[in-house]
């Protein structure tokens, strides 16, 4: 078990939170945003964004478990395209088990609960929405790919009507644009309400693609808001 930054929480993945800055006085919890950091990096890399992410979301970022150099990963990988399956469902076990812990520990409303990867961490988000569909309100992925062989036990009927933002960009020699076209593709075939993008960039979050997924997520909470 570990500690996030305060000291306060003990849940089973390292993680750091932002809480959520404006919570109406009539809702009891807040909108969550689960941050998802690629291959080498940490906890840290992608709460960097929060200061440009919604007010009104309680954001955390976990930290993979497995070790990398200075940085943490989520699986091996034999080849692009090819993670290991069973460093992926041991990851995936774990991030289950600490999202069912974390709404609670933070005060997430269960059923606002989103995803935001990139590079691993994206096809983690992937990975997780298809596994606990009915956990992930949405998903934001950047520069990534659908893992449908590394996940058995996925249930694609869940994305019917769930959003997604999928970005990437058209220079990337990481992970090639292609495979971001073929996620796109997998979601559409099954369904899942997607917002597609491209940028002029390699393999990074640019100023634009940051704006327009942040806009994309402020839109989705909207959307609740108007729901009820």
């Amino acid at each position: 078990m570990v500690e996030d930054r305060d000291g306060t929480t003990q849940l089973n993945l390292a993680h750091i939170v932002r809480p959520a800055q404006v919570v109406p006085p009539e809702q009891q919890r807040s909108p969550g945003l689960l941050l998802l950091h690629g291959r080498g990096a940490d906890e840290y890399d992608l709460m960097g964004l929060e200061e440009g992410l919604d007010p009104r979301l309680t954001i955390v970022s976990a930290r993979a478990p497995s070790s990398l150099g200075a940085g943490f990963t989520w699986y091996d990988l034999y080849r692009l395209g090819e993670p290991d399956a069973r460093t992926v469902q041991s990851s995936l076990e774990k991030l289950r088990q600490f999202v069912e812990s974390m709404v609670d520990a933070y005060r997430i409303d269960p059923k606002r609960l989103y995803l935001m990867g990139f590079s691993q961490g994206a096809l983690m988000s992937a990975a997780l929405a298809l596994v606990a569909p009915e956990k992930i309100r949405g998903v934001i992925m950047h520069s990534g790919y659908v893992p449908t062989d590394a996940v058995p036990e996925a249930n694609p009927n869940g994305l019917q009507g769930k959003p997604f933002f999928v970005a990437h960009g058209k220079y990337d020699d990481i992970i090639p644009v292609t495979y971001g076209r073929d996620a796109a593709e997998y979601l559409v075939e099954h369904n899942a309400r997607l917002t597609y993008q491209e940028y002029p960039v390699g393999h990074t979050i640019s100023e634009e693609s940051f704006y327009d997924l942040s806009e994309w997520l402020s839109g989705e909470l909207d959307n609740i808001s108007d729901e009820r």
